[in-house]
């Protein structure tokens, strides 16, 4: 198999951080919006150390991540970020199912706020939405979803 998951180290963060800009702006959002957003696409180097990090790597090349953190009485999906070239083609949901699985022995649900683009994926990976929560330009909302 081509596609293969591993833990993610702390010598991957910058190229995480790489991948998460190039994913949100596949979306063709204004560069003034991302720079407003890029403290919320960060992931540091506490968050790969204490939460669950996983990447996807394609023929050794890591194309995604995915970053899942226990938040009291749910799990919080923080990052999921796949290249643009590789959207569309399966790996974000296979990355999203391997690192669920890896907090699934838990009866906690799982929570995300979406981007609205990426509300349909999570809709057919079983999450529903429960609210909205405002973001960046004033009148813009993020799908909260869950699954249970």
């Amino acid at each position: 198999m081509m596609l293969k998951f591993r833990k993610a180290e702390i010598k991957d963060q910058s190229h995480l951080n790489q991948i998460s800009l190039a994913s949100k702006k596949y979306w063709g959002y204004p560069d003034e919006w991302i720079e407003q957003w890029k403290d919320d696409l960060f992931i540091s180097i506490d968050d790969i150390t204490q939460n669950t990090v996983q990447v996807a790597q394609f023929k050794e090349k890591i194309i995604g991540f995915c970053s899942v953190s226990e938040e009291g009485d749910f799990f919080e999906i923080d990052h999921l970020w796949i290249l643009p070239e590789f959207v569309g083609k399966g790996y974000g949901k296979k990355l999203l199912d391997y690192t669920l699985g890896l907090v699934s022995h838990s009866t906690k649900p799982i929570q995300v706020v979406s981007d609205p683009n990426a509300e349909g994926f999570y809709k057919k990976s079983g999450f529903i939405t429960i609210g909205k929560i405002e973001s960046y330009p004033p009148g813009r909302f993020l799908p909260l979803m869950r699954k249970i």
